[in-house]
């Protein structure tokens, strides 16, 4: 009788919604902590300032551009 009451603790909730699992626990997700972590480091290299090599080649593109469009 025992077993079946940790049993019961264990199983987890389905939500009939969306039929999705749904752990009982408070603990985020797995997911949900990677999709943090991602955020997180998408923000960090998003705010680092563009090398100067990779603008000059930039502008490089644009220079070519404009002459072709300009024929």
């Amino acid at each position: 009788m025992v077993d079946d009451k940790k049993k019961a603790k264990k199983t987890p909730i389905v939500n009939e919604k969306n039929e999705r699992m749904i752990k009982t626990s408070a603990k985020p997700l797995v997911s949900d902590l990677i999709g943090q972590r991602l955020r997180n480091f998408y923000d960090e290299v998003a705010s680092e300032p563009i090398p100067d090599r990779f603008m000059d080649l930039l502008n490089q593109l644009d220079a070519a551009s404009t002459v072709k469009k300009a024929e």
